[in-house]
């Protein structure tokens, strides 16, 4: 018995369909893929996970790093008040909260400051951004235009308006793009100076007491079986 062998044309038709695939470049797939951002924005990507804007023209920040006693509080404030532009007494802080703070892992050494710092630098220049350009619309004019100082923007004619008056309409429930710069050192004029530390004032009273006398120990040999 003779079987006739289907041409490729005859066996394909009879599939009735051929299905296709492909893979991507690795370099196209990469870049698909959501920009790396500095520090530990990379792990906690939401604007306002970090920073919100309250109705008093202040600002809360929310670290994901634990204050020890090594001073971070005062140094993340610092850092997020130089690139708000707002008076440090005008910027609090959340202590860290496992149900609001960004989660930043295990509080080590200097890397609440590379990190965590980081972090709310770039969150800060680009919250202080976003608050330039809705005086801008508010105002009427260009925002290369205007001037921060204490939380308050003000236009070249002399008109002003503070931070309170935008909070409403600041949207920070956005990813964080990280193409804001922050401002340079050499303009710093909180970041490096000298401040008093709550953190560490508390805790050298009642909080974490260092200096106390532990009570008498008494000291005896080991007692031996009688002979």
């Amino acid at each position: 018995m003779n079987l006739m062998m289907p041409t490729r044309r005859e066996f394909t038709a009879g599939l009735g369909s051929i299905i296709v695939s492909f893979s991507l470049d690795p370099k196209l797939a990469f870049a698909q893929q959501a920009a790396k951002l500095p520090g530990s924005l990379a792990e906690n990507r939401m604007l306002d996970a970090w920073i919100r804007v309250n109705a008093d023209g202040s600002a809360t920040i929310f670290p994901g790093k634990v204050e020890l006693g090594q001073g971070i509080t005062t140094a993340l404030t610092q850092i997020a008040a130089e690139e708000l532009d707002l008076p440090l007494a005008r910027v609090r802080v959340l202590t860290t909260d496992t149900t609001r703070s960004p989660n930043e892992g295990f509080t080590s050494g200097s890397q609440s400051i590379e990190y965590g710092g980081t972090a709310l630098r770039f969150a800060g220049a680009e919250v202080r951004a976003i608050l330039l350009d809705l005086a801008a619309k508010r105002l009427g004019v260009a925002a290369d235009t205007l001037t921060i100082a204490d939380g308050t923007v003000a236009s070249a004619d002399g008109r002003k308006v503070g931070y309170g008056e935008l909070a409403a309409a600041v949207d920070l429930h956005r990813e964080v793009t990280a193409n804001i710069a922050p401002k340079p050192p050499a303009t710093h004029k909180i970041v490096g100076k000298s401040t008093t530390c709550p953190a560490l004032k508390s805790s050298s009273s009642t909080a974490q007491p260092r200096n106390r006398s532990a009570p008498a120990k008494v000291r005896k040999g080991p007692r031996l079986p009688r002979s």
